[in-house]
């Protein structure tokens, strides 16, 4: 396989910075070329979407963090104390914060 390389030349001064007559070279992506899809099928590879049971793009073990992700507005949050106990920080109707040991109500 041969690499062609096109040179042109400025038909004359323009707002890219070039001269007339001076040389320059377009450049544009692979896809772009009429032809090369199957070639550049070959050489990219290709990943199956991540599930937390298996591999993609991201590892499973990535998908599964991901997962567990909140965007929506958060109704409470976990902290750890030092000895270990699990407390979930919520607030009430008036925008109070409560503190709750994990597993009381």
């Amino acid at each position: 396989m041969s690499t062609k390389i096109i040179q042109l030349r400025a038909r004359e001064d323009n707002d890219f910075g070039l001269t007339k007559g001076e040389p320059y070279y377009p450049k544009v992506g692979a896809d772009s070329v009429t032809g090369l899809g199957s070639e550049i099928d070959k050489r990219v590879p290709k990943y199956d979407l991540a599930t937390p049971t298996a591999n993609g793009l991201i590892s499973k073990e990535d998908k599964a963090k991901l997962d567990k992700l909140q965007v929506e507005p958060f109704e409470g949050l976990k902290f750890k104390s030092p000895d270990g106990s699990i407390f979930v920080l919520s607030v009430d109707n008036e925008g109070k914060s409560i503190f709750t040991k994990e597993g009381e109500e």
